[in-house]
């Protein structure tokens, strides 16, 4: 590992850990033992790290969500096992996004931008395997699909063109768009799988509510 990756690599460890806002540059030099003159030699700014950083992030969370969706056989398993594994991969990267958005919105406009079409792309891939297994509708507008849905998360995630109801949580709004975004457009065998997480869900949280 060079000098600069593992730079990246332990200031965005710092970062998830701490918070974005409340790291500074001397405490990044103080950690890693190098000097601050040597990480903005490399760097020229604190923002510039921290895009390289949330880069890294990003691709960590991509690395564990391929890993995940590598044990789904469709597109159906993929998106209930992303909602199964929620807690661990999405809540530390929302508060990241958070503290980004009002810290430094310029990181995260270059972030968001270049997620979305990525996004984009890789979703739309997924209807269309979906469709070719028979699970998604094949009366598909991809491009409209991908859109409702790519607007919808981020406008939960931005807070800009959706505003919650006071009792509904992001995770909950996260976890309901996706699974009602998918039963909509899901072939009869499609809603089966769909249906059979709803029904799983309603019966765990009741369990608990009795606990």
């Amino acid at each position: 590992m060079s000098l600069k990756e593992r730079i990246i690599a332990e200031t965005t460890e710092m970062f998830v850990t701490y918070g974005i806002k409340s790291i500074r540059m001397d405490d990044i030099a103080a950690n890693l033992g190098v000097s601050k003159r040597t990480i903005y030699e490399i760097f020229t700014d604190k923002e510039n790290l921290l895009l390289e950083c949330m880069k890294y992030h990003m691709e960590s969370f991509s690395k564990r969500k391929r890993e995940i969706l590598d044990k789904a056989t469709n597109v159906i398993e993929e998106m209930l096992m992303l909602l199964e594994d929620w807690d661990h991969h999405q809540e530390s990267n929302h508060k990241m996004m958070t503290n980004l958005r009002k810290f430094y919105p310029k990181v995260y406009s270059a972030i968001m931008e270049e997620g979305q079409e990525k996004g984009y792309a890789a979703l739309r891939e997924k209807i269309s395997a979906g469709v070719r297994d028979g699970y998604l509708l094949d009366n598909i507008n991809y491009d409209l699909a991908v859109s409702i849905f790519t607007n919808s998360i981020y406008g939960i995630m931005s807070r800009q063109t959706m505003i919650l109801p006071k009792n509904v949580s992001e995770k909950d709004a996260y976890k309901y768009v996706i699974t009602y975004f998918f039963r909509g457009i899901a072939t009869e065998k499609g809603i089966k799988m769909i249906d059979d997480y709803i029904e799983k869900e309603r019966e765990k949280l009741l369990n608990e509510e009795e606990k």
